[in-house]
């Protein structure tokens, strides 16, 4: 099974937006959305509160059914500590699923200061253990 990058950068959502409550993660919570749109292509960010970037991704089709498949984002990036909890992250990882014939999407959002750390943060889509695909962003103040 292979996956590709459909496209990478500075992101919205668009629709509603909600919030899982997830405790492994570094602010409590994941933000979903119903779609995405791509506002630029870039792989170099200037992080702002409010900013969202990330990436799209489809699996290739080897077959006519669609076929629900499970794997894991995974978000690895400079060391950040959550002010209220304390706890320290050097990777967001979430748990998802969906049919091989959808455009999948995983991406951060900015919602507080401490979250923007400078340097790399890598987007991997992982399935079986296998990084599949990746996309490295460079965050520049």
């Amino acid at each position: 099974m292979n996956i590709k990058i459909v496209d990478f950068g500075i992101c919205k959502a668009i629709g509603e937006t909600k919030k899982d409550i997830e405790a492994g993660s570094v602010t409590g919570y994941f933000l979903h959305s119903d779609d995405m749109e791509f506002l630029e292509k870039t792989d170099v960010i200037t992080p702002t509160v409010g900013l969202s970037f990330g990436i799209s991704y489809q699996f290739e089709q080897i077959s006519e059914e669609a076929e629900l498949v499970d794997f894991v984002c995974r978000i690895r990036h400079p060391k950040l500590v959550n002010p209220i909890t304390k706890e320290q992250f050097i990777e967001t990882v979430e748990e998802k699923d969906c049919y091989i014939d959808e455009l999948g999407n995983d991406f951060y959002t900015f919602e507080f200061d401490w979250e923007m750390q400078q340097g790399e943060w890598i987007f991997e889509i992982i399935h079986d253990d296998e990084i599949m695909c990746s996309q490295t962003f460079t965050l520049k103040a």
